[in-house]
């Protein structure tokens, strides 16, 4: 019967995403039809401006034009732009109303209330939205945003992000100094992570010497990168062979290296291990946090009214289908029970048995039979009671 309200539930549940998606292409043709109003306008309105330039610009070239006769069509003009303003803003005024007529989604549904709830909530809210802001190096909306909010930001955890970001802004200018200034001082900690982040920034100046066609400086500047050869060895053996094409690179099998990609690869490289150093994730939580719920949502609300029918599923933090938001947001292991093929949760985690098989607590209580339980891959009867919870 649960199986068949289940079956009932998503039918009705793809009915009403089938109604929702023509109604959501409905509204954008209104969208559309309306945009194009406005467009209109705008156009008229410029053409309007236009004309305007073209009068003053005959008035200039033609000094013997009558001056009643220009100050009469200057009025005119000025009376049509007035005339076009008004349009063109009662057009944007009702595109404005338009689209949230047409585009009102309440989502309020999938809020966590709990969440709010919390104690300290807002202050971490507040953490998030300031540390955001401090990796992108805008300083001046972090300082509104703590007068405003009351948010306390001491001044150590605002530093490191000033300096980072000028190095970060330096090398969008394409200069590495101050980015190997930086390794130099934290070449320990760099080197125990296994970083190439010193040697790409000695690659990117060899790079640019080879662009600039100055063949014994490069030579020389290969002195530096030989003390990487063991950990980079292929590069090198390519940076070599590119001076052989020094003056036709761009057409040569090394013109990869002389891509504007390598300087964009370089500042996120710098970021993943800047914040590395700093405890910091290489991501912006609250980038991730918008990206995963953008995902997200579209797949929730297509079975709200399952999930609005809480009876189909019995666990408060558990969904009834799988939310794909892609390997990028996979931060640790997944474990799927083989008897149950259901991931397992904290809720219903891996236990693994004296034979050495893992199986889910769920699949165990179902196999138990008498105290006794018989691993479903090999012929050994396990006591369940000696079961041991596995921890990814």
């Amino acid at each position: 019967i649960k199986l068949k309200e289940l079956e009932v539930s998503f039918k009705l549940s793809y009915y009403n995403e089938y109604k929702s998606y023509l109604r959501f292409m409905d509204s954008l043709s209104v969208l559309k039809k309306d945009y194009e109003k406005v467009s209109i306008k705008l156009k008229e309105l410029e053409d309007n401006v236009s004309n305007v330039d073209d009068l003053i610009s005959a008035i200039d070239e033609n000094k013997d034009l009558d001056p009643a006769t220009f100050l009469t069509q200057l009025k005119l003009e000025l009376t049509s732009i007035s005339s076009s303003h008004k349009e063109w803003h009662g057009a944007i005024s009702r595109f404005g109303k338009s689209i949230d007529k047409n585009l009102t989604e309440n989502v309020s549904f999938f809020a966590n209330k709990g969440m709010t709830n919390e104690k300290n909530a807002e202050n971490y809210f507040h953490q998030l939205i300031a540390e955001h802001f401090l990796r992108q190096g805008q300083l001046d909306i972090v300082d509104k945003f703590v007068s405003e909010s009351g948010y306390h930001l001491e001044e150590s955890k605002k530093q490191p992000f000033i300096e980072l970001n000028k190095i970060l802004e330096a090398l969008r200018n394409h200069k590495t100094a101050p980015a190997l200034e930086w390794c130099e001082k934290n070449r320990a900690t760099l080197k125990k992570k296994s970083s190439s982040l010193e040697f790409m920034l000695h690659q990117l100046n060899f790079i640019l010497l080879l662009k600039e066609k100055k063949t014994n400086e490069a030579l020389q500047y290969g002195q530096i990168l030989g003390q990487y050869a063991n950990e980079h060895k292929k590069q090198l053996q390519r940076l070599m062979g590119s001076l052989l094409y020094i003056n036709e690179l761009e057409d040569s099998v090394y013109c990869d290296l002389i891509s504007p990609i390598h300087w964009i690869e370089i500042c996120e490289l710098f970021v993943k291990d800047a914040c590395s150093l700093l405890g910091l994730s290489k991501e912006s939580p609250l980038a991730i946090t918008v990206d995963s719920g953008c995902k997200a949502l579209p797949a929730l609300n297509s079975i709200r009214q399952v999930m609005e029918a809480k009876q189909l599923w019995g666990l408060k933090d558990e969904l009834p289908c799988e939310v794909d938001l892609g390997p990028q947001y996979q931060y640790h292991s997944l474990f799927a029970c083989p008897i149950l093929r259901a991931q397992c949760t904290k809720f219903n985690p891996p236990m693994r048995l004296e034979c050495g098989h893992v199986i889910s607590i769920d699949a165990l209580k179902r196999l138990t039979i008498s105290s006794k339980v018989k691993c479903p891959y090999c012929p050994q009867e396990n006591n369940p009671n000696d079961a041991k919870q596995v921890y990814f």
